[in-house]
């Protein structure tokens, strides 16, 4: 019985089907951030309330608005990237549509030990006229973290830029499962 090798770059050739994907936080991203930011606003305001000193009690305020400024790292549920058929879903964003994104870059910097990772998708128009489907979300979501930026170049077109580093996926796979919906945008990574 003679056995027939198979290429090992056969799949290489086929590109990857475009499947849909939703990315939240790491759970390792945020837990100690948030908890510890509340348990120290606890533990103040508790000092304040019990030894009559307001103004510490006051001080309790700063690390309660750190923790409600991050409590998006710790919501689970709520994705913050993915991607379908109707565009790439950026949190608090919405749909942007595939034809309005011209180039997604993969930039990857370090801070000593830390490697960080983002995603930068430029768009052939400003960012309100690229939403197909805009999410809605509470008022008070917007006085808390997001975990994307947007900057307008001279030309009217934006740049959106969306940390990877915090999410549960591999900044590579992201990337790859990106190019999937959108073939026809350049993809560059920069280390």
């Amino acid at each position: 019985m003679v056995e027939t090798e198979s290429d090992p770059f056969a799949s290489l050739e086929e590109p990857e089907k475009p499947a849909p994907f939703a990315l939240g936080f790491d759970k390792s991203s945020g837990d100690a951030l948030v908890y510890g930011a509340i348990l120290l606003g606890v533990i103040l305001a508790a000092v304040g309330l019990f030894s009559g000193q307001y103004l510490i009690m006051a001080g309790a305020l700063f690390p309660l608005a750190i923790a409600f400024w991050h409590y998006p790292m710790i919501d689970r549920g709520v994705p913050q990237i993915g991607a379908n058929n109707d565009g790439l879903f950026v949190e608090r964003i919405g749909f942007v549509d595939w034809g309005a994104i011209s180039g997604i870059e993969l930039v990857r910097t370090s801070v000593r030990t830390i490697r960080l990772a983002r995603l930068k998708v430029s768009l052939t128009r400003p960012l309100e006229d690229a939403i197909v489907k805009p999410e809605r979300f509470p008022i008070w979501k917007r006085f808390m973290m997001r975990n994307w930026s947007s900057r307008r170049r001279e030309d009217g077109t934006d740049v959106l830029t969306i940390e990877l580093h915090p999410l549960t996926n591999d900044p590579d796979t992201v990337l790859a499962r990106l190019i999937a919906f959108r073939p026809s945008a350049k993809r560059t990574s920069r280390h």
